[in-house]
């Protein structure tokens, strides 16, 4: 694999890892989200218009891009109440770890795709880390407890990363979809879609509050957001570059997540996040190249 598409890989991994950062400290989780939804389109119109003649696209693959911005939108209010409830480095890795393992679980029961043994000790491996990020010694006594109340934001989260991955897969694998035509549409139903749920749990005052705050970072997040999606496109696109190297690369994400939450914001609890982290890095490897 060139030392180019390891680098552009490891950067998206930096990068996706520090948005999820900028919007764990934001003050209105949602406020932030919405703001920086909302900003997105804006800033990434100058991308599309070249891009335009390939908006003619057949009713299916608009169907896909709708579906993606509905899960999208749930992906990103789910991400928001998983940051005020639960800590970066918790959150954070459980949902990316959890994702792929859902994913291989949709391309069985979906497309027909048949895991190796291999992949499902990979799956195992997830489960594992995902039960190692949720221990804690209060609930030593409560084994058969698998979920604690704080968790179901960011199980959400992983639930609606696997989702909109299959039909990631349909749209751009198999209709042919361009990518930053797919993601650019699904990103503006999304914003369209979190814009008046934002203002029924918000108030206009709570998002212009925000925005006084933290416009730097809202527009910091709406480029990183899709600049780390962009560096995977283009290791993806280098010679001798496999998808089954690419993928478990990127789950690299974990540590910077969990470093960013315990180094930066002080969040305790740093050698388990740490192995439990490691753990979801090796479950989603054998996934990837099962």
């Amino acid at each position: 694999m060139p030392l180019l598409a390891v680098m552009l890989v490891v950067a998206s991994c930096a990068i996706h890892a520090f948005w999820n950062f900028l919007v764990k400290r934001a003050e209105n989780k949602l406020a932030f989200t919405v703001l920086f939804l909302a900003a997105t389109p804006l800033l990434f119109l100058p991308m599309i218009v070249p891009l335009s003649p390939k908006l003619s696209l057949p009713t299916v693959g608009w169907i896909c891009i709708v579906a993606t911005g509905i899960v999208y939108a749930a992906y990103f209010i789910a991400l928001a109440q998983a940051y005020l409830v639960s800590d970066l480095s918790f959150a954070y890795p459980l949902s990316r770890g959890l994702g792929p393992a859902l994913t291989v679980v949709w391309g069985v029961v979906l497309l027909g795709e048949r895991p190796s043994a291999l992949g499902f000790l990979g799956i195992a491996l997830v489960l594992v880390g995902v039960f190692a990020l949720q221990w804690q010694p209060n609930l030593a006594s409560r084994i058969g407890r698998f979920f604690v109340p704080s968790a179901l934001p960011a199980w959400l989260v992983g639930l609606m990363y696997s989702v909109y991955s299959v039909i990631d897969k349909i749209a751009v694998g198999h209709l042919g979809v361009h990518p930053a035509v797919y993601i650019y549409a699904a990103y503006t139903v999304c914003a369209a879609l979190v814009l008046p749920i934002a203002l029924i749990r918000c108030s206009k005052e709570t998002l212009l509050k925000e925005w006084r705050r933290n416009w730097s970072s809202c527009i910091a997040t709406s480029i990183l957001n899709i600049a780390a999606y962009l560096l995977v496109l283009w290791a993806m696109s280098l010679p001798n570059t496999p998808a089954s190297y690419i993928v478990p690369l990127r789950t690299l994400s974990v540590l910077f997540g969990v470093l960013f939450g315990t180094e930066v914001l002080g969040e305790s609890g740093r050698w388990r996040k740490l192995g439990a982290a490691t753990l979801l890095m090796i479950g989603v490897s054998l996934i990837a190249f099962a």
